[in-house]
């Protein structure tokens, strides 16, 4: 198997702080800047937040204790997709594959096209230049900062096909600035931090301090999601595999330290008007500018311009580290699944592949940020997902080979997982909503390609003649499909409205289940096949 060649035949270049480096870069992104005001803050409060990070962590830790235990048993490339493969087969190791590459792809697009929000936050609104060149569902798409969006794409990824130890030298740069930069800015703000508990300690959407809690701890995925790309870098990690356990603990450790400090300065100051933090949290969306991101308000109000720019670089670093990263990360998963013919092997090239991954994250970046928030909500998907596998695989491994504390931790992570994705794709089951109907959309229209890819392969599939990933995929475009209309419908402020959702996007409902079952019927024939040539040879 090619994904599981011997490391000693690739060249050893990553130091232990290169791939801290790596982890810690894809984890921290523009998020964890902007999400203190838009989710942490008004859910769960500085102290909540603190509390359902240190859950969090403990919860990632896990997760993580299961991916040093598979990087170490099963040294080599092919990450979580040869893990799976190990485990449970290829089929799973597919459909693993298939959502986590999501993942990184959105981070890799959201971040992006992040990059003109931080150019906001100094420069204004100049990258906004004439009015605007043309809007999608309302949406003003200023063509000067989806331009940034560009540059900064086709930027990192030509440096990678070109100058890729270069990029690797400024990834691990931009890293250790980031997390200096954070610091800086918490030692200053946070002696200014002024609480009162319980009055002001949790959140203002009403209910209990613990479900405000509880909904940031099932945000877990997507704020975490990234650590685990360094288990694609194994073979060329220049130390002993044991190293990379602290590698891990130390990615996952300072990413929460990080959410938690900003999370923490953004209640620091408020603009004059406002008594609290409650009453500014509340009023952030009648804000604009620098005012609007309580990150940025609170160190421009208590370091001045200076406090100002040192966000914006530390913002700046965290976006195009979280880029590199991404790039690397979907890179290497389409190469391995290229290497065990699911895709062409023209994506084992790496200029291929980041050459294929630029132009869709350009192509999706034109969309412009509004139009592309309903992805991040499926990078939590993605994630839960490898998660979840990486744990499983875990757990039948160790068992296998008799590592008690390793089947327990598989477990532990596998049902910790199984919470996630009912959260995820179960409404109401938080204070936040976790999918929008855009969101089930997108799971749709990727549930198909995912047909349109495996399809290539299923002819050549050993195996029974059901198609797993073809049941799954289905079963999954399905539910999505259902839910995607019966949101849309909830969301209808009229009869007339409902009459019209029915007459345009029923139709359309019907058009994808359909491709989806003839796509699934196809996979089931292909196994038919596979089994009936593999009886005849039996026979013979």
């Amino acid at each position: 198997m090619e994904q599981n060649r011997i490391v000693g035949e690739y060249d050893r270049y990553l130091s232990p702080l290169d791939v801290w480096a790596i982890a810690f870069g894809c984890t921290i992104g523009w998020g964890a800047f902007m999400m203190p005001g838009s989710t942490f803050l008004p859910v769960a409060g500085p102290l909540g937040t603190v509390i359902a990070m240190a859950v969090s962590v403990v919860i990632m830790l896990v997760i993580g204790a299961n991916f040093f235990y598979l990087m170490r048993t099963r040294p080599g490339t092919g990450g979580v997709y040869a893990y799976t493969k190990a485990a449970f087969g290829r089929e799973h190791a597919f459909l693993c594959a298939w959502f986590l590459s999501l993942s990184y792809l959105t981070v890799l697009f959201m971040n992006a096209t992040s990059l003109f929000l931080v150019i906001r936050m100094v420069f204004g609104r100049r990258l906004q230049y004439g009015y605007y060149y043309y809007n999608i569902a309302g949406n003003h798409i200023f063509m000067g900062e989806v331009g940034a969006s560009i540059v900064a794409l086709a930027s990192v990824g030509l440096l990678f096909i070109n100058a890729k130890p270069l990029l690797q030298k400024l990834q691990t740069i931009l890293a250790i600035a980031l997390l200096a930069l954070v610091v800086i800015v918490a030692a200053v703000c946070l002696p200014r931090l002024r609480l009162s508990f319980p009055g002001d300690a949790f959140g203002i959407l009403g209910g209990s301090p613990a479900f405000g809690v509880l909904s940031i701890v099932m945000l877990a995925p997507w704020a975490f999601v990234g650590f685990e790309v360094i288990s694609l870098e194994t073979a060329h990690f220049n130390f002993k595999m044991g190293r990379s356990r602290w590698i891990i603990v130390a990615s996952i450790l300072l990413s929460g330290l990080v959410y938690v400090a900003l999370t923490l300065v953004g209640v620091c100051a408020q603009p004059d008007g406002y008594a609290s933090w409650q009453a500014y949290i509340a009023d952030l969306a009648s804000l604009n500018g620098v005012s609007a991101v309580p990150t940025f308000h609170s160190a421009r109000a208590i370091m001045g311009t200076g406090g100002l720019l040192i966000m914006a670089v530390a913002a700046l670093a965290a976006i195009l580290t979280g880029m590199i990263a991404a790039y690397r990360a979907t890179a290497r998963v389409l190469s391995t699944m290229a290497e065990d013919n699911i895709l062409s092997e023209r994506f084992s090239q790496t200029t291929y592949s980041i050459l294929f991954i630029m132009v869709i994250s350009i192509v999706i970046s034109i969309f412009g940020r509004n139009m592309l928030q309903c992805f991040m909500e499926l990078t939590s998907l993605g994630a839960i997902i490898g998660f979840g596998y990486t744990s499983a695989s875990t757990w039948r491994l160790a068992r296998k080979s008799g590592n008690r504390k390793f089947v327990a931790l598989g477990a532990l992570g596998t049902v910790i997982s199984v919470a996630f994705i009912l959260v995820q794709l179960i409404p109401g089951l938080t204070a936040l909503e976790t999918m929008g109907a855009d969101a089930f959309l997108l799971l749709m229209i990727w549930c198909l390609l995912g047909f349109l890819f495996y399809l290539k392969t299923a002819a050549t599939t050993k195996g029974a003649g059901t198609s797993l990933a073809g049941l799954v995929l289905f079963a999954l475009l399905l539910y999505a499909a259902v839910l995607w209309l019966g949101k849309r419908l909830m969301a209808a402020d009229s009869l007339d409205t409902v009459h019209s959702i029915l007459r345009l996007q029923g139709p359309i409902m019907l058009l994808i289940v359909f491709l989806g079952l003839a796509a699934s019927m196809a996979l089931q024939r292909a196994g038919r096949g596979r089994k009936r040539k593999a009886d005849t040879k039996k026979k013979f």
